[in-house]
């Protein structure tokens, strides 16, 4: 529909067509994917972050070991 044909017909009463529903469909399904996979890097990122630093720690740990 063009802008006058919107404005002319009632907010209420405006009809999705069949393939617009079907993209907004599509598109609400591909940003909550987003969402998750975003919220899983982020989750990783600090699973990371907290390997490197005890790996850094366990490093320290046995440079500081004496040795007989």
């Amino acid at each position: 529909l063009s802008k006058e044909e919107e404005a002319a017909v009632g907010k209420d009463d405006l009809e999705v067509r069949r393939e617009d529903q079907d993209k907004i469909n599509k598109f609400s399904r591909l940003h909550q994917r987003e969402m998750l996979l975003e919220d899983d890097l982020k989750s990783r990122a600090k699973e990371k972050e907290d390997l490197d630093e005890i790996s850094n720690e366990l490093e320290l740990a046995d440079e500081d070991e004496k040795v007989p």
